[in-house]
């Protein structure tokens, strides 16, 4: 038995056609299967929990069809008992997760890779984890960030840009639009960086945003985290600070070529296990772009739980 779970509003309600796709591949191969769509935000993770390998040991995969938001609600609904490594389709608007992480599963090679999945192999992934004010923590499995890029994707939720693009198939450029959008009028605050408990303090005048990264990229493309690896037990922090919104803005286009953006001043960089910022201005906040309620105080740092992906 190979389970699928759907997130049916991917791309603008595109994939349950998809998912027809990856199906009838299965059905020619003889491989049985079954396919379960998500019905509202958060189910991904509590129809996972019927697949795990305690109650149901003879399945060897679980397929997930869907963007870096359904990873996230996965992620975030995790169950106890361990799931079996999880063959990932990424079929969403940015696809950050695929990027970062290499995957070599496509949108366009999906249905042949997912008859061939029983040959490929697991790749253990780390799972980072954001908490608001010392509060309940939130999931991450791609980036978490604190100011400008959340500002970016509060307008992603609820500004019609992203879904005009999805109807173009251009939906990989709402954070660009989105971001210059944002980019001019960015709020600034101070505050102080705190790593690994107190190892290393730095203080932040005129931060534009700090982005915490389990994978290089977000919102699209933007490099902000060069140097992240989903497998070495890290959390890379981007921290961006500008005296000006044009001093930022070239900042924000030097990430989009090799993360040149590292090498400006004001921009700093850290590999971490936690992170602990503290502003004198509240600002908005995000994880995989899930928007947060707005604060001056979060914390970044490693989750001991982490997932398998079939690569």
């Amino acid at each position: 038995m190979f389970p699928f779970i759907v997130n049916p509003a991917a791309k603008s309600w595109h994939s349950k056609a998809y998912a027809e796709k990856i199906r009838e591949a299965l059905d020619e191969a003889g491989i049985e299967n079954e396919f379960l769509y998500t019905e509202a935000p958060g189910m991904t993770g509590t129809l996972a929990g019927r697949f795990t390998q305690t109650q149901n040991p003879e399945i060897k995969q679980l397929g997930l069809i869907g963007g870096d938001g359904t990873l996230n609600e996965l992620v975030n609904g995790l169950p106890e008992d361990p799931l079996p490594p999880l063959f990932y389709i990424p079929y969403g608007s940015g696809n950050d997760f695929a990027r970062g992480f290499q995957l070599p599963v496509t949108e366009t090679n999906g249905p042949e890779m997912a008859v061939k999945a029983a040959s490929l192999k697991p790749r253990t992934v780390d799972i980072g984890r954001l908490s608001v004010n010392g509060g309940q923590p939130s999931r991450f499995i791609v980036s978490g960030g604190i100011g400008f890029d959340a500002a970016v994707c509060f307008d992603m939720l609820h500004n019609n840009v992203k879904k005009k693009l999805n109807r173009l198939h251009l939906g990989f450029l709402s954070y660009l639009v989105l971001g210059i959008k944002n980019m001019f009028g960015c709020p600034l605050a101070n505050g102080t960086l705190v790593l690994d408990d107190g190892e290393q303090t730095i203080p932040l005048k005129k931060l534009a945003f700090l982005s915490a990264h389990n994978l290089p990229y977000e919102g699209g493309g933007f490099f902000f985290g060069p140097k992240a690896s989903a497998q070495d037990g890290l959390i890379d922090i981007c921290a961006v600070t500008a005296r000006n919104h044009l001093r930022f803005i070239v900042c924000l286009f030097g990430s989009l070529f090799k993360g040149r953006h590292i090498r400006m001043k004001g921009v700093y960089y850290f590999q971490c296990r936690k992170a602990e910022l503290t502003l004198d201005t509240p600002l908005d906040i995000h994880t995989d772009g899930e928007v947060h309620e707005k604060s001056a105080r979060v914390s970044f740092e490693v989750d001991p739980a982490k997932i398998r992906i079939l690569s």
